[in-house]
């Protein structure tokens, strides 16, 4: 190869000139200064990405704001007033819609036991006064042991509607018909005043769990109360006895019902036993004897020894 801008042998082309490398020459690079990049102007590039999650819901959220905001208060508290009004019918109807009317459960129970009264005829006994007012109930008080035979007993009542068995009595009680009782014995009214045996469950609401002496106590004092219905108007009323039942759980309470018929004083004696039976409701066994036939007195202390739950 020649040097200095020679062509190689063998090549007839016109001979051009070059420079070598080190000789040609450059243009010199501007000097740049610290302070000249801190005054430059940073230059930002638009944002191409679309908007992220966080924003569309916050976007989305001044959207909804601003239009509940638009819309008139009338119109917000007649929205308000209508859900309260749905969720106020809706708990009324959950809360009462397995209420049952006492009477038509009555019915129904009647209807399940077979035999026993169908009758809603009202009692030929005396109305008592409204609302009577009983002395404490004592806790325990030994039942009165009456003297003579008593009527014969002829066999059994086997209230199954009720739970319990008991002594069914011959001459001069008569079987009867008489609402709310299941069976119901009875004698002819002298003085106006009958005697009176009667089974059922125990009348009104269902007291729920009884598990000691005392609970039947109680119910059994509840039970004397509803029983003043079929005691003369304003008979005053003296607790003669106070024990639990012989068999299984219960209690009876004894009274004296005194009252006058015209100007002469009178008295009935009656127990009221409520048994549990392994029912919702425990049973009610009652029976009343006035003055003019205490004969039967008698009576009522074997209804107590032979009451039984079955």
């Amino acid at each position: 190869m020649a040097e200095g801008g020679g062509n190689p042998a063998g090549d007839d082309r016109p001979r051009q000139l070059f420079n070598r490398y080190y000789d040609a020459p450059t243009t010199p690079l501007p000097r740049v200064r610290p302070e000249d990049l801190l005054q430059a102007p940073i230059r930002q590039e638009p944002a191409t990405q679309e908007p992220g999650v966080r924003d569309r819901v916050r976007a989305a959220g001044r959207t909804v704001g601003r239009g509940v905001g638009d819309m008139p208060l009338r119109v917000v508290y007649t929205a308000g007033a209508a859900v309260v009004t749905v969720v106020a019918v809706l708990l009324v109807f959950l809360v009462f819609s397995g209420d049952k009317p006492e009477e038509r459960e009555r019915v129904q129970e009647a209807a399940a036991g077979g035999a026993g009264v169908t009758s809603a005829a009202p009692s030929a006994s005396p109305t008592p006064s409204p609302s009577p007012v009983l002395p404490k109930v004592p806790v325990s008080r030994a039942m009165p042991i009456f003297p003579g035979s008593g009527s014969s007993t002829v066999s059994y009542v086997l209230d199954r509607k009720s739970g319990i068995s008991y002594a069914k009595y011959g001459t001069p009680w008569e079987d009867g018909d008489l609402a709310p009782f299941a069976f119901a014995q009875r004698t002819g009214a002298e003085d106006g005043v009958p005697a009176l045996i009667g089974s059922a469950p125990l009348p009104g609401a269902a007291p729920g769990t009884l598990a000691t002496y005392a609970d039947y106590r109680k119910i059994a004092a509840r039970a004397a109360k509803w029983t003043l219905r079929h005691q003369p108007q304003d008979s005053k009323i003296t607790w003669t006895a106070s024990v639990p039942l012989r068999r299984g759980m219960g209690w009876l309470l004894g009274y004296k019902a005194s009252y006058r018929i015209g100007a002469k004083k009178h008295s009935s004696q009656a127990f009221v036993m409520v048994a549990g039976a392994g029912k919702r409701k425990p049973a009610l066994l009652f029976a009343s004897v006035p003055d003019s036939r205490s004969e039967l007195y008698r009576d009522l202390d074997m209804l107590f020894w032979t009451l039984s739950p079955l």
